[in-house]
């Protein structure tokens, strides 16, 4: 079933173009819009660097599955096939920068709507109500295009970080793998193995140090492979729990549907982009527990987040035909989702200078000055702003000193002196 081979290639193959995207970035790139990339909200590099990641790994799958052909069910084939709608306009933005977060996710709806067209599968049920979904069309119909579209739209949101989508998508394929490999689905362990050695040969460049992104048409159509991979596995086989299904698409639907909430909470624009996701605050913490912000906090956050989403992907593999205690586990992940998320948000990062720092003072030579440190000093997030915020006095002096810095950046956005760290903290909250 697996041609060693035919992987190798599919491997080299996607590596190889990720390198001529590297070595050529203006072939597909506009070097201005690279350039504009570094002041996004949500950015987290400091170079230009090509988006087209994608194309490499999309084209590897479909030259193994051309390899593969009369072992793919036409199901999944077709299925796959619809997908080229939302890469090309996925594709279409990382050249071009003229389609809008709605239309890629219209994209979205539409390569899902063709994919049931073409293979009339649908989601019959989640495990849990014995089938009945499947006597009602438009409900069946209703939720396999929200699994689709949605998937395609979370993997792309997630995608933050050196190698954190690439790692959360390989570790998918081998859930599909394993799970397939119970209810016998050989063509969909070959696609879920094409897919794994794909962005394997794009991984290696993309992490640690981020020479080439996956883009807005690697992530949707990754999510739309991914989602179809469960939807087909659903749809062929009534014992595979559709909440066990879920479970390997977890990570990147919960942060999204976090991100949804939390910007209607703060009544922004839900397309709008923050720099609030999980793995924005993952990142932060690395920069609070080295003290400093340090080259590679991106690519270790990601290694931080993978048992975040290969436990839930293992569960989903244990519990690929149990429907209850999948419902019951996912359930038990997304409230975890959740505390961790408000306590490395409002807890961890408050802590940063809960303790008292020596700092050298002046030029060299000069007798090291001990600093106190308030314990209100910290992170503070508000909306999309992050700020540094330093209390402080030095010893035998009276007058407190706040610092306010943007923390990505460091540019000083409130400086003052104050009878009292309370009176400084105040001080801040009022300007903030």
């Amino acid at each position: 079933m697996f041609e060693p081979l035919v992987f190798g290639a599919v491997f080299i193959f996607s590596m190889a173009l990720s390198l001529l995207f590297i070595a050529r970035p203006n072939l597909l790139m506009s070097h201005e819009h690279m350039l504009r990339d570094l002041s996004a909200p949500q950015s987290q590099h400091t170079r230009p660097t090509p988006r087209v990641g994608g194309i490499g790994i999309i084209l590897g799958l479909c030259f193994g599955c051309l390899f593969y052909y009369n072992e793919i069910g036409r199901d999944l084939l077709l299925a796959l096939a619809a997908g080229a709608v939302v890469f090309w306009a996925g594709l279409h933005e990382d050249i071009y920068r003229n389609v809008s977060p709605r239309n890629r996710l219209f994209a979205a709806f539409l390569s899902a709507a063709l994919a049931i067209g073409v293979t009339g599968s649908l989601v019959p049920d989640l495990g849990l109500t014995d089938g009945a979904l499947l006597r009602w069309l438009i409900p069946a119909v209703v939720i396999t295009l929200l699994w689709s579209a949605g998937t395609c739209h979370a993997l792309n949101l997630v995608d933050g970080l050196n190698g954190l989508s690439a790692l959360y998508s390989m570790t998918a394929s081998i859930g599909f793998i394993a799970i397939a490999g119970q209810t016998g689905d050989t063509d969909i362990q070959i696609v879920a193995g094409l897919l794994l050695v794909s962005v394997l040969g794009f991984f290696f460049l993309n992490w640690p140090f981020g020479r080439i992104f996956l883009g807005d048409a690697g992530a949707y159509g990754i999510g739309h492979i991914l989602a179809w991979l469960g939807i087909i596995l659903v749809a062929r086989n009534p014992s595979v729990a559709g909440m066990a299904i879920l479970l390997l698409l977890f990570w990147p639907v919960c942060d999204t549907l976090l991100s949804i909430l939390r910007r209607r909470a703060t009544r922004r624009a839900t397309g709008q982009p923050d720099r609030l996701h999980f793995h924005h605050i993952a990142v932060r913490t690395v920069a609070m527990v080295a003290g400093r912000r340090g080259r590679f906090d991106n690519p270790i956050a990601s290694l931080i987040l993978a048992p975040f989403f290969s436990v839930p992907i293992a569960a989903g593999v244990l519990l690929w035909d149990q429907p209850i205690l999948a419902t019951i586990a996912l359930a038990c992940f997304i409230l975890l989702f959740m505390v961790t998320y408000i306590s490395a948000v409002k807890f961890f990062p408050a802590r940063r200078f809960r303790r008292v720092r020596y700092v050298a003072a002046g030029s060299l030579g000069r007798r090291r000055s001990r600093l106190q440190v308030s314990p209100l000093s910290g992170i503070y997030v508000r909306e999309s702003e992050v700020l540094d915020v330093r209390i402080f006095r030095e010893a035998g002096k009276t007058d407190w000193t706040l610092q306010a810095t943007a923390a990505d950046n460091e540019n000083v956005a409130y400086e003052g002196k104050f009878r009292t760290d309370i009176e400084a903290y105040d001080k801040f909250l009022k300007k903030a």
